[in-house]
């Protein structure tokens, strides 16, 4: 018979314990003067999250997760699965009705909600409680009135991530792409999950920009270059190179490029993609350009086409964000080659990644959404830490240090010449 650390009724014990202490903890985050700290320390709407605060909160989050684990019935842990459908299209409904807009004005019950929104009432109340209950918007249940939140707020039509974006992007085409999944997984199977539904060979460049949705996938991901580039900026050592010619490879548009210039004054920028590519890139950087401010750093010269799967131009200073996911292993050993000859040699010489890092609990389920992502549409991957060493060091890099950036999906992986 096993032990009984606590006698007979041990897991009552230890259940009751774990309610005590929680109903506890949990009273006091609510109170004023805790959720003031909390809201302050974590979901301040236009500062970082303070950095001892957030690893705490984040080690805890994962904490109650195990716990979770460990005491939810097995079907309801399968039923979040195979139900998980309801609660993108939730998500979806209310974007669409602009809810987070309408209730930015103040709580509003469903009828009034339901109004405000040409929606029915009956059916509004149903889609908002399953979204109050995963903390999107808040309710009181003795006025009846829904709110706003933290999280429902990164939905207004005038937030500064413009997170809607992906909400309509994300849980519909890419919603979409998911049933192709279980397909693209078979043994004999050659087409990734986005060829398998939309019955194409091409890849999803190619049939986004031949759908028109071209646009709005720019408008979705510049949204969330945005929104990750206060902790790019801030976590980041850049004062090291702040007085070099930081080339961006696979830079697109150059925003990414045009934030860190706009951050560090002496920082001149450069830009590697495809010809195709850096003729729009141009056109941002010169007279009448978005980038026009910067063009006398980022001169037409720095502006430079071709293949990084190919060649890549010399540079002391490279970054390179969210590339490498879309390639698997061999291709992207051969991209990291290619800037590991051009690379020139100082003591500033490195190349910074960003990418996410593929990890365990809850806290790292983000990254597990942007590996079936990856693997869904453009037959890429997203990596663990231990895979991204072996990548890189196979390819003549050392990863000097990693570096995680808050309210990022990236994390800053410096490497160094081997």
């Amino acid at each position: 018979m096993p032990s009984q650390p606590f006698g007979e009724d041990s897991l009552a014990t230890v259940l009751s314990r774990l309610q005590q202490t929680l109903r506890a903890s949990l009273e006091t985050l609510r109170s004023a003067t805790v959720a003031a700290e909390v809201h302050e320390a974590l979901h301040h709407d236009t500062h970082l999250p303070d950095k001892a605060m957030a690893s705490l909160a984040s080690d805890t989050v994962d904490l109650l997760s195990e716990v979770e684990k460990l005491l939810q019935p097995a079907p309801l842990v399968l039923a979040d699965h195979f139900l998980g459908y309801t609660d993108t299209k939730c998500l979806v409904a209310a974007n669409e009705l602009r809810l987070a807009d309408i209730l930015a004005n103040g709580p509003l019950n469903v009828q009034d909600l339901a109004k405000a929104s040409s929606a029915r009432a009956d059916r509004l109340g149903q889609i908002l409680m399953p979204l109050r209950n995963n903390g999107v918007f808040g309710y009181d249940a003795d006025t009846g009135e829904y709110a706003n939140t933290h999280v429902s707020t990164l939905l207004r039509s005038d937030h500064w991530t413009q997170w809607h974006n992906w909400v309509d992007l994300y849980g519909n085409e890419f919603y979409d792409m998911a049933r192709g999944i279980p397909q693209s997984v078979r043994g004999d199977a050659t087409r990734w999950a986005a060829q398998v539904n939309f019955d194409t060979d091409m890849n999803m460049f190619e049939y986004f920009n031949a759908q028109g949705w071209m646009p709005r996938l720019h408008r979705t991901l510049g949204g969330g270059a945005t929104a990750m580039a206060p902790g790019i900026v801030q976590d980041y050592p850049w004062h090291e190179v702040m007085d070099k010619t930081v080339l961006d490879l696979g830079g697109g548009g150059g925003s990414f490029v045009a934030t860190l210039l706009r951050a560090f004054p002496a920082m001149r920028g450069s830009i590697y993609d495809l010809p195709h590519v850096i003729a729009h890139t141009s056109d941002l950087f010169s007279k009448g350009g978005a980038f026009a401010h910067l063009a006398d750093r980022v001169p037409q010269a720095n502006l430079i086409g071709g293949d990084f799967l190919k060649w890549v131009p010399p540079a002391e200073v490279y970054t390179m964000k969210w590339c490498l996911h879309d390639w698997t292993d061999g291709p992207a050993a051969a991209i990291l080659r290619n800037v590991r000859k051009a690379v020139v040699p100082g003591p500033a010489s490195r190349l910074v990644v960003f990418e996410s890092i593929l990890s365990d609990g809850r806290m790292g389920r983000l990254s597990r959404y942007g590996d079936i992502n990856m693997m869904m549409t453009a037959n890429g991957q997203e990596r663990t830490e231990a895979q991204w060493r072996k990548l890189v060091e196979e390819a003549g890099w050392k990863v000097d240090k990693i570096y995680p950036l808050r309210n990022a999906w990236v994390q800053a992986i410096d490497l160094r010449p081997a």
